[in-house]
């Protein structure tokens, strides 16, 4: 924009005496923010826009005859404001008056005292004294509005930023307002539960103490906390999170308001309410030995690390690592350093069914919602990334995106999309012009999709862009630092063929539990009977961990510092906010006290952070490897091929292991088709096995109807520890073998 538009579009506004350039249509709540004034609000919220409900940020404007709200009021040229003077500050009384003639005198019992909008400004702004003479109007009270929110409708003021979250930001539609005037309420569209992966943004949102969070309610006072900024882990997006804990006990999450480059000032329900494991009495706080019996004993760290370094040396080049994606970017490069100064080029931070973890080119957060379409292929963003899901939403709905689902996934976005399963659809989806394409994939090579990447590729490069979700939270820079295999190195599927052939001496699984998480879960178990010392490092006794010769506890990501690097390449800084329990060490802790005792020099803490930043910065997108974990579709016929699909709250380690998101997590269920349920003679809520062609079942799972999925598959989740989706193998081709009523 040339300079002469840029002075066009600025007006000048006066506010409390001060002038203020601000673009044309800027509102005046978000003008007076520019001088540090500060217009009470209610019911108006940046990233929600306009409502006009509340009626307390009134202002004065000059030429006007009455005060004016704030925020529905956009600038003009020579415009004259007061927010504050005693004809606003009576008409605010006013309205607080009205606020509070119903509400409840609860503050010394209230979640949100101490961070309320309605004390504070009760206390700017209100009289002393209430007029009102009639007793004051019930509401109902602890109303259970869902797995994760308390609802005291008593404290409501109707603002409807939660009914508007819900509409405007994830499309979901689920909450409305109930009944007229003074009987008004909130309520669930359907009278069911309030559900969503971003419930507990709008006990954020709320203003008052009506909508409270389940895992934090009458826990702490807001001056009790310390708060710590850090990043979140629990995904590869990096959203920015406050962390508030009481004593050394983590109580909280809380989104970031600032954070508009990566969450977009948001939270999904796993980052926000998955901290119950760090205090979880099933942590591992000691290194564990097994004996030849299959029992393990208690050993000191000393001992544990001395034993290590031993197989380690012993072991030299006859070695693989796996994992690294839960770690920091920090520990995996001094991971890399040790291994590879041991010869060991069998690296691999891939633990599932990706087999590309980064593509070519720069996208970032908001050059999603700024593309004009947007394609989605393999398992969608709302199952891997939700809170990325949310800029899809916003891209699509505000900004007039295009979705396309191109494959056998749906996007499940809640916003239109077009379906494309063939190429030639992809192509009459895609039409002549697509403007700006992102191209948004899961990373596994599955043979179906490569005439649709095809079709991508050969659209124009400097228009197309490419983004993948790493499965998980650092696989982006577990992959750029070089935790992935070396000149002649195996990957993970090559590492765990050699050792269940004998070939390898040692194998070490850092935090990662490939007993759940890798399609093939009987050449996981055989690999790691099959060598001979295994050390894991992890927080809970996982299956990979029971099957180990040496166990390690570690520090979680709330209780150690350094770096993640997100799924756009933002290196971020993660910063330990409780402490890590007796006798846990951190990762990276550990790898420094091996390279003292195998002797070896590691990159000291002042070169790491540069280190890091460099290597993600340059590293080369190296070439995919050829993933024999990709869904085929079957060649028996009367078989099933098997969409391996994921959940927010599907998942071993942290979410098995925290109480408090137990009612959240998703059960063992089969997805089909009506049409496909019908042919195989099971209805909806069915109890059914399913079993592979190799004769291993899951069993007990739920049938679900939904028309998305293909009518020759079954939609399986993955990673749930009481139905692990690798017992079926690698190519599962499937029967529904029985159902009961």
């Amino acid at each position: 924009m040339s300079a002469t538009a840029e002075q066009t579009d600025l007006v000048t506004v006066t506010i409390d005496g001060i002038d203020v350039r601000v673009p044309k249509g800027t509102l005046l709540v978000e003008a007076a923010k520019l001088i540090q004034r500060d217009v009470p609000v209610y019911c108006y919220h940046v990233k929600l826009g306009p409502a006009g409900l509340c009626r307390i940020c009134l202002v004065e404007i000059e030429g006007f005859p009455k005060l004016q709200i704030a925020c529905n009021t956009p600038v003009t040229d020579k415009m004259v404001v007061h927010t504050t003077n005693p004809k606003v500050d009576d008409g605010r009384r006013a309205i607080l008056e009205f606020f509070l003639l119903n509400h409840p005198l609860d503050c010394p019992i209230c979640d949100k005292g101490g961070e309320c909008d309605l004390q504070d400004y009760a206390m700017a702004y209100g009289q002393g004294a209430s007029r009102m003479v009639e007793p004051k109007m019930p509401k109902p009270k602890a109303v259970d509005l869902g797995p994760t929110i308390v609802l005291d409708e008593e404290r409501c003021v109707v603002c409807l930023r939660c009914v508007r979250f819900d509409q405007i930001i994830t499309q979901e539609s689920s909450l409305r307002t109930d009944d007229r005037g003074a009987h008004v309420i909130i309520a669930t569209a359907t009278g069911k539960p309030y559900v969503s992966d971003f419930s507990g943004n709008v006990t954020e949102l709320c203003p008052v103490g009506a909508l409270t969070s389940k895992t934090y309610r009458f826990r702490s006072r807001p001056w009790d906390n310390h708060r710590t900024t850090t990043t979140c882990t629990q995904c590869s997006v990096g959203c920015q999170m406050h962390v508030d804990e009481r004593g050394g006990t983590l109580l909280r999450t809380m989104s970031v308001p600032e954070d508009d480059a990566i969450s977009d000032s948001w939270l999904c329900d796993r980052g926000r309410y998955n901290v119950g494991f760090v205090d979880d009495e099933r942590r591992l706080t000691t290194p564990l030995l097994r004996r030849a019996d299959g029992s393990s004993t208690q050993v000191d760290w000393s001992d544990a690390l001395d034993l290590l370094a031993a197989e380690l040396k012993k072991a030299g080049r006859n070695a693989g690592v796996i994992g690294g994606g839960r770690l920091l970017n920090e520990e995996i490069l001094l991971a890399v350093e040790l291994f590879r100064a041991l010869g060991i080029e069998n690296l691999d931070a891939r633990v599932g069914r990706q087999s590309v973890v980064r593509a070519d080119g720069a996208v970032n957060h908001v050059d999603v919602e700024k593309a004009n379409t947007i394609v989605t292929i393999g398992r969608p963003p709302s199952q891997l990334a939700p809170v990325l899901d949310l800029r899809i939403r916003k891209a699509v709905s505000r900004n007039g995106a295009r979705l396309i689902s191109a494959g056998e996934y749906p996007a499940d976005s809640f916003v239109p999309e077009t379906r494309a399963t063939t190429a030639e659809a992809l192509r009459t989806a895609l039409g002549g012009s697509p403007g700006t394409v992102v191209v948004i994939s899961d990373g596994v090579r599955r043979e179906a999709d490569q005439p649709l990447t095809a079709v991508l590729r050969a659209l124009p490069a400097a228009t197309t862009h490419f983004l993948i979700v790493p499965e998980t939270p650092n696989g982006r820079g577990a992959d750029a630092l070089g935790l992935r295999p070396g000149p002649g190195g195996l990957n993970t599927r090559g590492m765990l063929e050699a050792a269940r052939d004998g070939k390898l001496a040692l194998l070490a699984c850092l935090g990662a539990d490939p007993m759940l998480r890798f399609p093939d879960r009987a050449l996981v178990e055989a690999a790691l009977r099959a060598t001979p010392f295994v050390v894991v490092t992890e927080l809970f006794p996982t299956e990979t961990a029971r099957l180990a010769s040496l166990v390690l506890p570690v520090c979680s990501a709330f209780e150690k510092s350094g770096t993640t690097t997100d799924l756009a390449g933002d290196v971020l800084a993660v910063a330990g906010a409780v402490r890590a329990p007796d006798g846990v060490l951190a990762d990276g802790d550990i790898v420094v006290e091996l390279a003292a005792r195998l002797g070896i020099a590691l990159p000291l803490p002042d070169v790491l952070e540069t280190t890091v930043r460099e290597r993600i910065r340059t590293a080369p997108t190296p070439p995919p490897d050829v993933s024999p974990e990709a869904n085929a579709r079957p060649v028996e016929p009367g078989r099933l091929w098997v969409i391996a699909e994921a959940a927010s709250f599907a998942g071993g380690g942290t979410l098995a292991h925290d109480l408090r998101v137990a009612g959240l997590r998703p059960p063992a269920r089969a997805r089909l088709h009506p049409a496909t349920a019908r042919a195989w003679g099971v209805a909806a809520g069915d109890r059914v096995t399913v079993s592979a062609a190799s004769g291993a079942a899951l069993h007990d799972l739920t049938v679900v109807l939904d028309d998305r999925v293909a009518r020759d598959a079954v939609a399986l989740l993955e990673g749930l520890p009481e139905a692990p989706l690798g017992t079926l193998g690698p190519r599962p081709s499937v029967r529904i073998l029985k159902a009961t009523r």
